[in-house]
C-alpha cells in the first residue's frame, strides 16, 4: 500500500510538472521520472507473484467446483443403480433393464468379476441377474464414493436361483472407478470366499440361504 501511494504521488507531481513550461527538462524533474521507474521496477515482481496466485486460486476453485460435480454425479449413479436393483421389474424387460443399467456406466467399460473374469458392463449385468437358469437378484446395503467422486463402493447380497435352478446367496463388494462424468468406468467384484465355493455357489449344489439354512 505505501508503495502504492508513493506512485500515486510521484505520477500526480509528473502531471503537474509537465503543466509548466520547459520542467520535463529539469533535473528535478528527471530525478522524479527516474524515482517514479525505480518504484514501479520494484512493485513489479510483487504484482507478478500477486497476479499468479490469483491464478492460481482461480484454478484451486475450478477443481473443488469440478471435484464436486464429480463426486455428486458419482453419488447420483449409484443411488439410480441401487434403485433399479431394489425392484427390477419396475423398470420394464430383461433388456430394458440391463440397457438401463449400463446407461449408467461409460463406453467400454467392463465388469471384472474375481472369480467369473471380466466382460462388458451390459453383459455382465445379464449375466449376473438373468444369464443362463439365474433367476437372481442384487441387494445393494452400503455405497460410497470418494471425496473427489473418482472412486466408490457398494456393499451387496446376491441371491435367488443359481446357473443350476439351486438356490445360493453370495455376499460381496464392488470396488469402482468413476469418469469426469461420475459413470462407472471400471467395476472390479470380489468375493469373502474361496473361487471354488463362489463357482459352486452360483453354478452347482447352491449355497446355504435363510431359507435352507
Amino acid at each position: 500500500m505505501r508503495n502504492t501511494m508513493i506512485v500515486m504521488t510521484l505520477a500526480l507531481a509528473l502531471v503537474a510538472g509537465a503543466c509548466a513550461a520547459d520542467v520535463t527538462e529539469s533535473d528535478e524533474y528527471q530525478a522524479l521520472e527516474n524515482e517514479l521507474a525505480s518504484v514501479e521496477q520494484q512493485l513489479s515482481g510483487p504484482i507478478t507473484e500477486l497476479e499468479a496466485a490469483k491464478a492460481s486460486q482461480n484454478t484451486t476453485n475450478a477443481e473443488v467446483v469440478d471435484s464436486s460435480a464429480r463426486h455428486d454425479a458419482a453419488l447420483e449413479s449409484l443411488a439410480m443403480l441401487k434403485e433399479i436393483l431394489a425392484d427390477p421389474e419396475s423398470f420394464g424387460t430383461e433388456a430394458e433393464v440391463v440397457d438401463l443399467l449400463a446407461s449408467y456406466a461409460a463406453d467400454g467399460t467392463v465388469m471384472d468379476d474375481d472369480v467369473f473374469g471380466a466382460v462388458p458392463y451390459r453383459q455382465a449385468w445379464h449375466n449376473t441377474l438373468y444369464g443362463g437358469a439365474f433367476d437372481a437378484q442384487i441387494d445393494a446395503y452400503d455405497t460410497w464414493v470418494s471425496d473427489d467422486g473418482s472412486q466408490g463402493g457398494v456393499l451387496w447380497i446376491w441371491h435367488g436361483l443359481n446357473g443350476s435352478g439351486r438356490p445360493f446367496e453370495l455376499p460381496g463388494i464392488s470396488l469402482i472407478e468413476f469418469d469426469e462424468d461420475g459413470l462407472v468406468s471400471y467395476e472390479l467384484v470380489t468375493y469373502p470366499y474361496p473361487n471354488d465355493y463362489v463357482r459352486a455357489a452360483a453354478f452347482g449344489e447352491g449355497s446355504p440361504t435363510p431359507s435352507t439354512g
